[in-house]
């Protein structure tokens, strides 16, 4: 004889009635039809370009492959820094990348973090001889940064004697004319400006790790929003992020286990 509840409800009934109520639950896409996510880049190279009018760059490469293996529709827009932030705080379905998490702006949007972990660190010539084993080492030197990135801002509060430049390039001519004692530089873009050119500069110490991510307007569903995160851990854990920045290093990234 069928086992049956006392409400006359065959148990396996029930049992294929909640599994299908799951599956339809999380079946559910999480944009309407026709809808997709726009990323709204800005030029920063090279994390973020154009190259050939096509986007291209490290960061840009992270976010191809997130929202291809979260299959998530999206496209990317090329705007200035402002405009792409401003525009992911008012608009929906929009997303900046890579800004700062900052207390400051943490409930102004939905977060999927990290997309990039960046080291800067102090480059010199590979005749000079700095012994550089903390940040306090470099005081006495004359530091070369370009206005914009940050690190030389950072590095002017800490009472550092910083050259701003407007571009990396000047820094590094001027490091090789010796106008400045020491380049400040991530390392991502000092190793693709020293590989493409050969050039005979060092990396001295790595005084500064920090975290970028792409922040999401807060109408985004949060399931879409969860989807993007739990896919960029995966890729972490999976070590396709480390293969994307040995692309770019050309060396190993085990600093991205830790």
């Amino acid at each position: 004889m069928k086992s049956q509840s006392k409400s006359g409800i065959n148990p396996l009934t029930r049992l294929l009635a909640a599994g299908l109520t799951w599956m339809l639950i999380h079946s559910v896409p999480v944009l309407a039809e026709g809808e997709k996510i726009q990323v709204l880049a800005y030029a920063q190279p090279p994390f973020m370009e154009l190259r050939n009018e096509r986007p291209a760059g490290l960061a840009i490469d992270i976010l191809n492959m997130l929202f291809q293996r979260a299959e998530v529709d999206y496209s990317v827009l090329f705007l200035p820094p402002k405009r792409a932030y401003v525009t992911a705080l008012s608009e929906p379905n929009n997303c900046v990348l890579a800004i700062e998490r900052s207390q400051a702006r943490e409930a102004l949007f939905h977060w999927v973090s990290p997309i990039l972990i960046t080291r800067h660190g102090f480059y010199s010539n590979l005749t000079d001889n700095y012994n550089i084993r903390t940040l306090n080492d470099a005081k006495p030197l004359v530091i070369g940064s370009y206005l914009g990135s940050g690190v030389g801002e950072y590095l002017e509060k800490l009472g550092f004697n910083v050259d701003l430049t407007s571009s990396n390039d000047l820094n590094i001519r001027k490091l090789q004319l010796k106008r400045v004692n020491l380049w400040a530089s991530d390392t991502v873009s000092a190793a693709v400006s020293i590989n493409q050119s050969s050039l005979p500069i060092k990396l001295e110490h790595v005084f500064l790790t920090t975290l970028r991510a792409m922040g999401c307007n807060l109408s985004t569903p949060p399931k879409l929003v969860e989807r993007l995160q739990n896919e960029l851990k995966s890729m972490y854990q999976d070590q396709s992020i480390q293969q994307l920045y040995r692309n770019y290093l050309g060396q190993d990234v085990d600093w991205l286990n830790n």
